[in-house]
């Protein structure tokens, strides 16, 4: 049974290799084996993905794969899981099945696109002359070669794994190296043959360290084996001569199991001189090193340093003072993920996010994660409410082909085995973007849209003393982004920004919209200018905005005008001007003030004012008080039309009053321009059936802008039976079918926003309440 495992495990790593080559075929090549590793992969599930994410991308667009070595890394990790998985049969089973369905394919690829796995030497086709001779060599593996065993000082970076961030011209493609805090304990470590373990998640920055550390072994030798070499092939070069050795692990894990690291084979390195120098993951560390099997006893020997993947306050500010442009956004953005994984796969992510497949197939996806970018270049730092991002990425345009669950699933789901685009804060249902993405959409060239006006306001009004959002950074970030836009001449902005700063800024923001001509920013900075009792400044700011249409400040300005108006006249009439005593109780009348008005009317008469007498008079009408008869007559008999009209309508209320005798009174102030005088004297007309007398005193009424004319000439058209007319008329006044009195509609001339008074209990029409007197 293990042959037919190691038989699939070399067939299953070939396909892999072979695919890995194919641009047409490694995508379904890469997530069937990806979906068979998730299922059976008892431990290290996240790296062997991560691996599959690297495998193609080194192929196809490094090029920097070796068949050879890495088919043979692949057969060791096939074998591993099919070894160790819970159901051994079913993952050979299905591995079977994987090899089946695309080595026909692979097979069927024209021959110049195939790869070629030259470990042995061919000699079909060859031509000899002479007698050859055969020997066959039985051996632990690729006994390695002295070229094989450098300097530790002549082994870069990139050759003990380290990977290459984004390039940039001019700058090499592994940054410079950041020293760590575990970096002192690594060379005490160093110092002494055996293995020492460097403990990390992926992505902590494992290689990096690992490779800064031998450079303290100066006059050592370093081989790393490739995954799956027989170590015993290594230990028979050195045997019988002790030196100086450095023997690289990347992952250990790798290199354990049949022909890998035991107890007796450390012994055998440590005797001759050589540090072994592995890594692995913490939870893989602490999970083996109690069993028993001899791999996991190798663990327990380990001498070990742990390195975290979130970087520490020290090692951020050694990174910032970096002599490197990459540094500093480095350190500005690289969270909780740590600046090894910002380098490693941040600009990776951004590509991710970015790419045109990713528009099609995640397009709220992608708006989400546009969204959340955009909250932390407006100054947001932490993680926020997942309804928060939803409102926010709102603001982007409607997209109706991705669900925001589906879109959120997506910006979740953690790539190159490492991280989401979107990464889950500390509180539930919080989120934040992935740091380096933030830094890539800043750069020069990053091509990132300006954030919209809206998400800055969401976020301005968000913030609170619960909220998660600091108002102060995100004022801070919204002036830096307005900068040129508030230097110019957009006054919308002016305004709006108005609202979200404090009283000064928000005076000048105003004044300055107002000062370029929008009367918006007129009023506003008026209303503000009021708020704090300022106002005779605010006065020239509602003049501006009344003048080019603004209700409110015409509203204003009319009544803070008024109140002016009655103290000068005030002022005027307790001086003795009977024509402001007069002005001033007309105005104190409007405003309800009618006892203070009588006052101030009695004075304008006792001093000579002729023209009070119909305001008199009217006020006393009001109040039923027989004393308004000498009033309105005397005004009616100066020829007043006003009194005249006012006359008539006080003496229609006496009892058993005489309609003819008022007419001549309504006539009178008709003839002189009443308009109140010619509707009353319509409607007498209208009860004598002079309908054409009627019709022509409404219309003069409604000119003089008596509204209750429209209904009228309605009602007289429908009197004469001229039922379409009248309709057009009931209509001009949206009061068609209720111009009578029906208990669920108002009365005639009452809007409909009102609400209906109550209907009396035997359904007729409620009189109104008067006193005769």
């Amino acid at each position: 049974m293990t042959e037919e495992k190691e038989r699939l495990a070399t067939a299953g790593a070939r396909v892999l290799i072979e695919g890995a080559a194919s641009t047409a075929l490694w995508e379904p090549i890469h997530d069937s084996f990806a979906a068979w590793f998730r299922r059976h992969a008892l431990t290290e599930t996240e790296l062997h993905l991560s691996r599959l994410e690297r495998l193609g991308r080194r192929f196809r667009v490094l090029n920097s794969l070796n068949p050879i070595q890495e088919r043979r890394r692949w057969r060791f990790r096939l074998l591993d899981v099919l070894m160790r998985a819970s159901s051994s049969a079913a993952a050979a089973t299905e591995l079977a099945a994987l090899i089946d369905e695309f080595a026909s394919a692979l097979a069927a690829r024209p021959r110049e696109e195939r790869l070629e796995f030259r470990d042995h030497l061919d000699f079909r086709g060859s031509t000899f002359k002479g007698t050859v001779a055969a020997v066959q060599h039985n051996h632990y593996g690729a006994i390695p070669s002295p070229a094989a065993w450098r300097p530790v000082g002549q082994v870069g970076p990139v050759e003990f794994g380290v990977g290459p961030t984004r390039r940039v011209l001019g700058l090499p493609d592994v940054p410079p190296y950041v020293r760590r805090d575990c970096d002192d304990d690594l060379r005490i470590h160093l110092a002494h043959n055996g293995l020492v373990l460097i403990l990390g998640e992926l992505y902590a920055g494992k290689s990096y360290t690992a490779w800064h550390g031998v450079q303290s072994l100066k006059r050592h030798i370093l081989y790393a084996p490739y995954p799956g070499d027989d170590l015993r092939a290594v230990l028979s070069v050195l045997d019988g001569n002790p030196g100086d050795y450095v023997i690289w692990l990347d992952e250990l894990t790798d290199h354990l199991g049949s022909g890998g690291l035991d107890l007796k084979l450390l012994g055998r390195f440590t005797s001759l001189g050589a540090v072994m120098l592995g890594t692995i993951n913490p939870e893989e560390y602490y999970r083996r090193r109690s069993g028993t099997a001899p791999g996991e006893r190798v663990i327990a020997a380990a001498r070990t340093v742990e390195l975290a993947r979130e970087w520490s306050d020290a090692e951020l500010e050694r990174l910032a003072g970096l002599d490197d442009p990459r540094a500093y956004p480095a350190y500005m953005w690289s969270g909780r993920e740590g600046a090894a994984s910002y380098f490693a796969i941040g600009h990776l992510l951004f590509d991710e996010w970015r790419r045109v497949g990713t528009q099609v197939s995640h397009p709220r996806g992608q708006l989400l994660v546009r969204a959340a970018v955009d909250l932390a270049r407006c100054g947001v730092r932490g993680a926020v409410p997942v309804e928060l991002l939803r409102r926010v990425h709102e603001h982007y345009g409607a997209e109706e082909r991705e669900s925001f669950e589906d879109a959120l699933a997506w910006a979740t789901k953690p790539l190159f085995g490492a991280s989401g685009l979107l990464v889950r804060g500390d509180e539930a249902q919080t989120w934040r973007v992935y740091g380096a993405l933030v830094a890539e959409a800043t750069r020069a060239d990053g091509n990132l849209e300006p954030v919209p006006d809206e998400v800055w306001w969401t976020l301005l009004d968000e913030s609170g003393p619960d909220s998660v959002v600091d108002r102060d950074a995100i004022l801070d970030g919204a002036r830096t982004a307005f900068l040129s836009r508030l230097n110019g001449e957009d006054t919308a902005l002016m305004i709006a920004f108005a609202g979200r700063v404090g009283p000064d800024e928000r005076c000048a923001l105003l004044s300055r919209a107002a000062d370029v001509g929008d009367w918006r920013g007129a009023e506003a900075l008026a209303a503000f200018l009021m708020t704090r009792g300022d106002t005779t400044q605010a006065m020239p700011y509602l003049e501006q905005a009344a003048a080019a249409g603004g209700s409110w400040a015409a509203t204003t300005l009319g009544k803070l005008l008024r109140d002016q108006a009655e103290a000068w006249l005030r002022r005027a009439a307790e001086a003795g001007d009977p024509v402001a005593a007069h002005e001033l109780g007309d105005t104190l009348v409007g405003t309800g003030r009618e006892d203070e008005a009588l006052l101030w009317y009695r004075r304008a008469a006792a001093a000579g004012r002729l023209e009070v007498a119909v305001s008199l008079g009217a006020l006393l009408s009001s109040w039923r008080a027989p004393e308004a008869d000498v009033w309105l007559c005397y005004a009616a008999a100066r020829g007043d039309a006003r009194g005249a009209g006012e006359l008539g309508v006080h003496l229609s209320w006496e009892p058993e009053a005489d309609e003819v005798k008022l007419v001549p009174y309504y006539q009178s102030a008709a003839h002189a321009g009443d308009a109140s005088a010619a509707f009353n004297l319509g409607q007498w007309m209208a009860r004598q059936d002079r309908f054409d007398e009627a019709m022509e005193l409404y219309r003069q009424a409604l000119q003089g802008g008596v509204s209750e004319a429209e209904t009228a000439i309605g009602v007289l058209l429908d009197l004469q039976g001229r039922m379409a007319e009248a309709a057009d008329w009931y209509q001009r006044v949206e009061v068609a079918d209720t111009y009578r009195w029906a208990g669920t509609a108002n009365p005639i001339g009452l809007p409909e926003v009102l609400p209906a008074p109550p209907r009396p209990p035997d359904g007729t029409t409620p009189t109104p309440d008067t006193v005769n007197e």
